[in-house]
């Protein structure tokens, strides 16, 4: 298990690799960094996420059958219905 000239050329060519390697990704992300400021320089802060509905109880219309929201249904136009205004 001696290191002759062969193995010693192989473990340098891997070094090398290695260190190219890491200069390679932190130009990248140099890189990456930079446009992300211009990026943000010339744009207005995003919106806020849309708020999600709170879930509304439905129940059945008693004439119609129809699914309406349990609190604050608005009436169908229906000269019987039991939500009118």
């Amino acid at each position: 298990m001696g290191l002759s000239i062969g193995k010693l050329l192989i473990l340098g060519l891997i070094g090398v690799v290695v260190w190219y390697g890491f200069k390679f990704r932190r130009r990248i992300d140099t890189v990456r960094r930079a446009f992300a400021r211009e990026f943000a320089k010339g744009r207005p802060p995003p919106p806020p996420p849309p708020r999600v509905a709170a879930a509304v109880d439905l129940v059945p219309c008693e004439r119609c059958g129809a699914y309406v929201a349990s609190r604050g249904a608005s009436p169908c136009g229906r000269p019987d219905c039991p939500w009118r205004g």
